[in-house]
Formats: C-alpha cells, sequence, structure tokens
C-alpha cells in the first residue's frame, strides 16, 4: 500500500522537495532513510522513524537522481495497512515499518494508530509517527 497523508493537526499539506537517490526503483508511499547522502528504500523492518516518504514512483538509473518526497512529520496522520496480521494492534498502540517501508506490522515501533479497520493481513489503519 504505502504511507499516505491523510490529515494533519494544521491543516497543512507537506511540501515537495528533491533529494538525490541511490539507485533503485521507488513508489508512491514508500518510506525511505539516507544512507551515505542518498536516500534508500528501507530494506529491513524499522521500530525508528524514517525521515522521508517517496511522492512519486520512479527508477533512479544512477545514484544521484533526483526524487520527489515528503518529510515525514509527527503532526500529520498517514494511512497505510498491516503486513501480516497483528492481533494486539488497537488504537493507541505502536506498530513497527515493514520490510520494503510500505505497511507497518507487529512490534514495538514508533508509528502510533490512531484508527484501525481490522486486524488482518492488509487491512487498513492510520497513525502518526511519534
Amino acid at each position: 500500500m504505502g504511507f499516505f497523508h491523510k490529515t494533519s493537526d494544521t491543516g497543512a499539506v507537506p511540501s515537495i522537495i528533491n533529494l538525490p537517490a541511490a539507485a533503485g526503483e521507488y513508489s508512491p508511499g514508500q518510506l525511505l532513510t539516507v544512507t551515505d547522502g542518498h536516500l534508500t528504500a528501507i530494506t529491513a523492518a524499522s521500530n525508528t522513524t524514517p525521515p522521508y516518504v517517496c511522492h512519486s514512483a520512479r527508477k533512479i538509473e544512477t545514484a544521484g537522481g533526483m526524487l520527489a518526497v515528503n518529510r515525514v512529520r509527527k503532526d500529520v496522520v498517514y494511512k497505510t495497512s498491516l503486513s501480516a496480521a497483528a492481533a494486539e494492534a488497537k488504537i493507541g498502540s505502536k506498530l513497527r515499518i515493514s520490510a520494503g517501508g510500505k505497511q507497518v506490522s507487529a512490534g514495538a515501533g514508533t508509528f502510533e494508530i490512531v484508527y484501525i479497520e481490522g486486524t488482518a493481513e492488509d487491512d487498513t489503519v492510520r497513525g502518526r509517527f511519534v
């Protein structure tokens, strides 16, 4: 699915910035980190807040190609989905980012749930990074 801006505390729309990325394929809503000065995909599950969310679908052929992103913000509620069933997930609980940076999964993390559709794989959740 990916992480998509649902709402913000201030009503502000996140600004788009272009930053250099590592070679690879990126998709809208994919959470990204920075390695050696380039945006990179999250390859393993993470319990920390990644700094950027991809804004466009793009294949970067050579490291340093520019990629449109938004800064991850604590005042924004993001919509995403569960990568696997998470029976313990409920409003107020915190989940971690799944490998690939497109969903959340059970485990201690920084994505705090504010809405949950269900606890089955691919169910929609909304939350913010704390």
